[in-house]
């Protein structure tokens, strides 16, 4: 194993503290807004990643899985030729523009648990299943950190948690990072 949970929860609060411009939080700006942030998180940690000491190739959206309709969003291979799955969700107000909700469900932490799920060594085809996997969710709101608060109790998962205050637009923001190691 060459990527740690601390590494990646490291890049990934480094990313969100770099993304404040004076007032402005460029997370918070995406989340806010249809779309949302998940894609520009990506692009993002993308650069960092591909900076790393000892990494010799970042791809995204690879399809690893048995299923062939399913695709991980970051494969890392370190120069010991060591591989990282990676899966990311980041919370919008628009959860989807597809369901037309506007604010995120309470149940945010489904579409994590699910990707837990997916991750899990046998759902990889064997070439990826002795890689290291771990789910990143960024949320903002207090009902989605709630939940994913909750849900991680009651598993028996290994995670980091961290808390960043972030302003946007005369509000503050209290972002909650999760990485979460998927094993077996």
């Amino acid at each position: 194993m060459c990527t740690t949970s601390k590494q990646i929860m490291g890049w990934t609060l480094g990313l969100l503290l770099k993304a404040q411009n004076e007032g402005n939080n460029k997370l918070m700006g995406g989340a806010l807004t249809k779309g949302g942030a998940e894609g520009w998180v990506q692009v993002e940690l993308d650069d960092i990643y591909k900076t790393l000491p000892n990494t010799s190739w970042v791809q995204r959206e690879q399809y690893i899985y048995v299923n062939p309709l399913e695709a991980v969003d970051f494969l890392i291979c370190c120069s010991s030729g060591a591989l990282t799955c990676i899966e990311l969700k980041v919370e919008s107000l628009f959860h989807t523009a597809k369901l037309g909700r506007v604010t995120m469900d309470h149940k945010g932490w489904q579409i994590v648990h699910d990707d837990v799920v997916q991750l899990a060594a046998s759902n990889r085809k064997a070439d990826f299943q002795a890689a290291s996997a771990y789910a990143v969710a960024i949320v903002w709101s207090e009902e989605a950190t709630l939940g994913m608060d909750h849900w991680l109790s009651q598993r028996m998962l290994a995670f980091e948690r961290e808390q960043i205050l972030v302003n946007h637009d005369g509000g503050q923001y209290r972002v909650t990072v999760y990485v979460i190691e998927v094993t077996g």
